[in-house]
């Protein structure tokens, strides 16, 4: 009887133990995408500030003709610094329009940036908060940028 409890005690120890590693690797796994998620939406605002917008553009999703590869965006964009990442979560597409539904992922970031030019709208230069979605087409593709939008 003793016997039987203490391999009952060293089994659990075992399966918590074995649930606590399983729950690391996930949590480190996440947090590696999006790092890698930020790091594609910060070179893709370094790339539009220094004004070469080729290497942004490789940044971004070609699937559909989006307002980012426009010239005004590229003009507001321009001489503009990333000031720090605000916010990272995974995103959903089941509220969002057809297009995000051939995704495999979908991370949102609130990133804060400083801007020179005022935008189409009339939106003066200042600090603003940028929301940005990157998507991974499958479990193997880069993330690209799909989505700008911004607020005071």
């Amino acid at each position: 009887m003793l016997k039987s409890r203490i391999f009952i005690t060293i089994g659990l120890l075992l399966a918590g133990l074995c649930l606590f590693a399983t729950l690391e690797v996930y949590e480190k796994k996440a947090n590696s995408e999006k790092e890698q998620a930020s790091r594609v939406a910060i070179s893709f605002f370094n790339s539009l500030s220094n004004g070469d917008v080729a290497t942004a553009y490789k940044y971004v999703w070609s699937g559909e003709e989006l307002n980012i590869r426009s010239a005004e965006t590229v003009q507001y964009y321009k001489d503009s610094k990333v000031l720090e990442v605000l916010k990272i979560r995974y995103d959903s597409a089941k509220n969002r329009p057809d297009y995000y539904q051939q995704f495999y992922k979908m991370i949102s970031l609130a990133i804060k940036i400083k801007t020179i030019h005022a935008d189409v709208a009339g939106n003066p230069a200042g600090t603003y908060i940028v929301f940005v979605t990157v998507v991974q087409k499958d479990p193997k593709s880069n993330w690209l940028v799909t989505e700008l939008g911004s607020a005071p």
